[in-house]
């Protein structure tokens, strides 16, 4: 059963998709087609609703979890300095895989109870004024490496800046930046590459949050965004949306909706195409594999699965991982999506945190099927949902809500491009009903 199927109309979304190999007259390449029939539009309106709502009910829930907004303002006031030696509260979590979750009833209830604990009125963990690290000394060695400062480039940084753990550092970038029309080339390129390294380490601090069994850490990390969000001399603004020139890629934060709502939305889109049929089409085995162009994605490290169900061979599938396996020093979501899609044999997350270099023969990267195991593909929605809400919650709580229907139509338009994809549902061209959304 897809993730949330009681309030997340799924069915719907999937009546409207049939699977074709390819072998018949018409599209030569194996794919979910959309299917010809009238007002479809409407059902997908109708999908979308219902997507925003349930989003906006969960993120709505979550948000009181947390302290009120005025309470971050004013705790935030006081934040200017960072005491390296407080890492009490962040060295003891413990980002574990959700693959080996399994814990005891009563365990997963004290957890659930803590998790659902209101923070307002109870004390800080530290004493005023804030001192907190910005993030846990840990992501260096659990997402990607420690570089220099002064590194960088046209590709910007391919790591984690030690020296944005320290709040100054942020203030520092962001006051620099309000001069950026009176600096220098050099000092522009060095801006561009800290707000980007900046906003790395908000898309991380998400993700981790949402990967987390640990409740402290994840309330500590959470914390600390909103903080940083309501922040008088930083803010979040300047992290949004961060467009690069030379790929035409966000590297912003809005990027992690981009980049984890067309995952959540196919993932749940196969499962609800297969769901109680195992002698399914899509699940049939191949032994070939379909290429496409582009496919990035598929270089000397990634060893294809082989025999693999025929849901891999679709176009929309590759262009999926085309999206979320890329790595260079634009993208960050692929710590995520890596041990998902194609996991590391050395078990990384990301090459740029593997020191032996990135053509190293002991750290191949091997296909697999992410619907083998109901179990590992549960758990992993439910972490991209966690990171949709957090987001939905963040930008909420800084006055720049997230466009749920723009986004959802706009991730079916990657996925399914062309005449016989969103097309034929909206009955004309994405970019004419884009036009046309209020």
């Amino acid at each position: 059963m897809a993730f949330l199927s009681h309030s997340i109309p799924w069915h719907t979304l999937c009546s409207m998709f049939e699977y074709s190999d390819g072998s018949n007259p018409g599209p030569q390449h194996p794919e979910l087609f959309a299917k010809s029939a009238p007002n479809q539009y409407k059902q997908l309106e109708y999908f979308a609703r219902q997507f925003q709502f349930a989003i906006h009910e969960h993120s709505g829930e979550e948000r009181k979890k947390y302290r009120a907004t005025e309470d971050y303002v004013q705790r935030a006031q006081g934040w200017i300095t960072t005491d390296q030696s407080n890492i009490v509260a962040l060295q003891s979590g413990k980002t574990e895989d959700k693959i080996k979750s399994s814990t005891g009833y009563s365990e997963t209830l004290t957890k659930r109870n803590a998790e659902l604990r209101q923070l307002t009125g109870n004390p800080w963990p530290s004493p005023f004024p804030e001192n907190r690290l910005v993030f846990p000394p840990d992501f260096a060695t659990r997402y990607m490496s420690y570089v220099s400062i002064t590194s960088g480039g046209p590709y910007g940084r391919q790591g984690i800046v030690k020296e944005f753990s320290r709040i100054d550092a942020w203030t520092d970038v962001v006051e620099r930046n309000t001069r950026y029309s009176a600096c220098t080339e050099d000092e522009r390129n060095r801006i561009w590459l800290d707000t980007r390294s900046c906003s790395d380490i908000l898309r991380l601090l998400i993700i981790d949050s949402a990967t987390t069994s640990d409740v402290e850490r994840r309330t500590h990390i959470v914390e600390t965004v909103l903080l940083l969000a309501h922040h008088p001399k930083v803010g979040l603004h300047p992290f949004l949306r961060n467009g690069m020139s030379c790929c035409n890629l966000n590297a912003g934060m809005t990027s992690l909706v981009e980049k984890v709502l067309p995952v959540f939305m196919y993932l749940n889109l196969l499962w609800t195409c297969i769901d109680g049929c195992p002698d399914s089409p899509l699940l049939q085995p191949c032994d070939h594999v379909h290429q496409y162009q582009p496919s990035h994605h598929r270089n000397s490290r990634f060893e294809s699965l082989l025999p693999r169900p025929a849901y891999m061979n679709t176009q929309s599938f590759n262009y999926l991982l085309e999206t979320v396996l890329k790595e260079h020093g634009h993208i960050i979501e692929h710590v995520f999506f890596n041990p998902l899609f194609a996991p590391y044999t050395s078990g990384t997350v990301s090459r740029y945190l593997d020191p032996r270099g990135p053509l190293s023969s002991e750290n191949q990267r091997i296909e697999r099927d992410v619907l083998a195991d109901p179990l590992i593909l549960k758990e992993t929605l439910k972490s991209m949902w966690k990171m949709l809400i957090y987001c939905d919650m963040i930008f909420g709580d800084i006055g720049q809500p997230v466009n749920w229907r723009h986004n959802i139509f706009s991730s079916l338009a990657d996925l399914f491009p062309g005449k016989a994809g969103l097309e034929r549902i909206l009955e004309k061209s994405w970019t004419d009903y884009e036009l046309d959304m209020p």
